[in-house]
C-alpha cells in the first residue's frame, strides 16, 4: 500500500507541475442564460419522445410552386411549423399546462415558438420569436413572421426583446424565482414561451438526424435531418425523399396513444396542404 501510494503522489506532482495547455480564454455569452434556463425548466418535465418521418417530395413541390405563384420563398420551417398549429388547433388538449394539482389549462389560441439562430453580440445562438394564434393566421403571415425574426433588431419587438435580455442577464436566483412563478401560472408562461415549440436545428445536418430536446414546453416538434430512401408505389420501388421529426412531450399530460394518433393527424395536414 505504502508503495502504491508513493507511485500515485509522484503521479500527482507531475500532473500539477505541468504547464497551461494552449488555450484562448473567451468571455461566456452571458445571453446563453436563455439557455440554461431552458434546460433547467426542461428537465423538470416527464418528457417522452416519438420519432417519426415524412415524405418530402409533395412538400418540396409545393413549396415550388407556392415561391412561383406568390413570388416570395416559403421555408420549410414555416411550413411545418404552420401545420403544427393547425393541428394543435383542431386538437387542444395538445398544449394544455397544468395549473396547481388538479386543473388544466387547455387554450384556445396556438402561441408559436420558433427557435431561430441568431448572432448576439458576436455569438450565434438560438433565439425565440412567437407567432400569436398561429393557427387562426395565414401560412404566409407565418412566414412572414419567421422570416422578419431573422433579421429584426435584437432587443426590438422580435427575437431577445429588451425584457428578455434584461432578464437573462439578472443573477441566476432572481431568474429562479421568475421561473417559478412561471411554472404555476399557465397564462403568465403563455405569454413569456408560446405553448407550442418548434426547433428546426436538425435541418443543418447532412443526411438522417433527428433531435431529442429538452424542453419546458407541453409539445415540441423537432425538425430532423432528410435522407434519400427507396419505397414500394404500386408493386414498383420508387426513390423518395425522407424527413426524420421527433414529438417531444409532457407525459404528465399527454399519453403515448394521444400523441401517436396527433402524429397521425399532423401527418395528414401535411398531405392535405400539399395537394392544395
Amino acid at each position: 500500500m505504502a508503495n502504491l501510494l508513493s507511485k500515485a503522489w509522484a503521479q500527482l506532482v507531475v500532473l500539477l507541475a505541468q504547464s497551461p495547455a494552449p488555450a484562448s480564454v473567451q468571455t461566456f455569452p452571458v445571453l446563453r442564460n436563455f439557455i440554461l434556463d431552458v434546460m433547467a425548466e426542461g428537465r423538470r418535465k416527464n418528457l417522452i419522445h416519438l420519432m417519426f418521418e415524412v415524405e418530402l417530395t409533395p412538400i418540396r413541390q409545393y413549396l415550388a410552386d407556392y415561391a412561383r405563384l406568390q413570388g416570395e420563398p416559403l421555408s420549410m420551417t414555416a411550413y411545418l411549423a404552420k401545420s403544427l398549429a393547425d393541428a394543435v388547433h383542431e386538437h387542444k388538449h395538445m398544449h394544455a399546462y397544468r395549473q396547481g394539482k388538479s386543473q388544466l389549462i387547455v387554450f384556445d389560441e396556438v402561441d408559436l415558438a420558433v427557435m431561430v439562430e441568431r448572432e448576439v453580440n458576436g455569438h450565434l445562438m438560438p433565439t425565440n420569436i412567437i407567432v400569436r394564434n398561429a393557427g387562426r393566421k395565414s401560412i404566409q403571415q407565418v412566414a412572414r413572421e419567421i422570416r422578419s425574426a431573422k433579421t429584426a433588431v435584437i432587443g426590438d419587438a422580435g427575437p431577445l426583446p429588451a425584457l428578455d435580455m434584461l432578464f437573462f442577464q439578472m443573477p441566476r436566483f432572481l431568474r429562479r424565482a421568475v421561473w417559478w412563478y412561471l411554472r404555476r401560472d399557465p397564462q403568465a408562461f403563455k405569454q413569456i414561451a408560446g405553448t407550442v415549440a418548434v426547433t428546426s436545428m436538425g435541418m443543418h445536418a447532412q443526411g438522417a438526424a433527428v433531435v431529442i430536446p429538452v424542453t419546458p414546453m407541453t409539445l415540441t416538434l423537432s425538425i430532423g435531418g432528410s435522407y434519400r430512401s427507396v419505397k414500394m408505389h404500386n408493386g414498383d420501388p420508387v426513390e423518395c425523399e425522407m424527413l426524420q421529426m421527433n414529438f417531444s412531450a409532457d407525459h404528465d399530460i399527454i399519453d403515448g396513444a394521444p400523441l401517436m394518433r396527433f402524429v397521425e393527424q399532423y401527418k395528414q395536414v401535411l398531405v392535405q396542404r400539399a395537394a392544395e
